[in-house]
């Protein structure tokens, strides 16, 4: 014989079931994943992205997070290597269950990461990767940037200005490297310049004087060097040693302290693309810089302006539900998205369109080297 239960008890059950699954359905915190170079040779990089990463996170976190849930990253060094890259991706998508993935930083990591992010269908944001195939047709790889299109086009139409003559030094094991300076070569040479050389070399490389003085003999006025430390600087230096008179000019990867006050006196008066620039008056960039002064007493770069955005796009995105098929269908709906490196609006293909910054290198009061903002471009 069965034994019935009264009918309020099994009402409270009921009721209590009912509370149980609501309970569940109700995360007790959004994942989200980082992958950045937080060693090697890259790690000013990384960890200057993370610290803007952090501080946007830690600003949502004590309004509330994402829709009332705070959001916990997970954060993983990449080592700035390829395959650390796809395994810490594949860590964070897979088992960790992160919502979205911020970073890899490089063109060639992000790159990289495109078939396991086909797979595992996690999107990724990325805060610098610029070369142009890092989103095209993926639908799951977005940036933050702008890419090497644009930012190559935008430094050539202003060195143009007062050089005709130009050469690029290209780092041959960067995407990064090569897309810029075919970007710039095209948009140069459509301006009215001549390329008159295109010298290469290797990461790792420490002489650098034979391609510069083939690039002092050629005559070039202005030098486009697209690059990363640790090559970067020693090209500055060594640019010097030779006797070059040209002017170096670079892109976003200039825009570190590590080149600013790592290249020696060479570097005074270099123009390069930024993404941003602290002495920018609108507004949400005050506030910004204001408040990462008060929380690390220093000035923010680009890197750090780039990590903070990519991190409020990916809070745009968790305003509706915290899945990483929301998250994908959300960033592409952003539009006009008031960031502190611009106005972002987010294109079919993942890409950020906005505006870049032209930057001059000049020296502070305190006789160290900083950028001074110039002008802002729009697309």
């Amino acid at each position: 014989m069965k034994s019935k239960l009264p009918v309020w008890c099994a009402a409270g059950i009921a009721a209590f079931g009912t509370l149980a699954g609501a309970w569940a359905a109700e995360p007790a915190e959004v994942k989200v994943g980082v992958t950045l170079p937080l060693s090697g040779s890259l790690a000013s990089y990384g960890k200057a992205t993370l610290e803007g990463i952090r501080m946007r996170i830690d600003e949502l976190n004590a309004g509330g997070g994402a829709k009332g849930t705070k959001i916990k990253l997970l954060v993983e060094d990449n080592l700035g290597d390829q395959t650390a890259g796809i395994n810490t991706y594949n860590k964070l998508a897979g088992s960790d269950g992160v919502v979205g993935v911020l970073g890899p930083i490089t063109s060639t990591m992000a790159l990289a990461v495109r078939r396991p992010a086909s797979k595992l269908k996690v999107p990724i944001i990325s805060p610098t990767a610029t070369n142009d195939k890092v989103t095209q047709g993926h639908g799951y790889l977005f940036r933050a940037c702008f890419n090497d299109s644009f930012q190559g086009r935008i430094i050539a139409s202003y060195i143009i200005k007062e050089a005709k003559k130009a050469a690029t030094l290209i780092d041959m094991n960067s995407d990064y490297s090569k897309g810029l300076a075919r970007s710039f070569k095209a948009a140069y040479e459509a301006a009215g310049g001549t390329v008159v050389a295109e010298e290469k070399y290797q990461q790792k490389d420490t002489e650098f004087g034979a391609q510069l003085k083939r690039i002092k003999d050629a005559g070039a006025e202005t030098v486009f060097v697209p690059g990363y430390p640790p090559e970067l600087p020693l090209i500055i230096k060594q640019a010097k040693a030779i006797g070059l008179a040209a002017r170096l000019c670079g892109a976003d990867g200039w825009d570190n302290d590590t080149v600013i006050n790592g290249s020696g006196d060479n570097v005074e008066n270099c123009l390069l693309v930024g993404a941003f620039s602290p002495d920018d008056e609108r507004p949400v960039v005050k506030a910004f810089v204001n408040a990462f002064a008060k929380r690390t007493g220093n000035k923010p770069g680009t890197f750090e302006a780039l990590g903070y955005d990519s991190a409020s796009l990916l809070a745009e995105a968790l305003k509706g539900e915290a899945t990483a098929e929301a998250v994908q269908q959300n960033l592409l709906k952003i539009k006009d998205f008031e960031a502190v490196t611009g106005r972002i609006s987010i294109s079919p293909d993942g890409d950020a369109i906005k505006g870049a910054v032209i930057l001059r290198i000049v020296k502070d009061k305190n006789s160290r080297f900083t950028t001074r903002y110039v002008a802002t471009v729009n697309p």
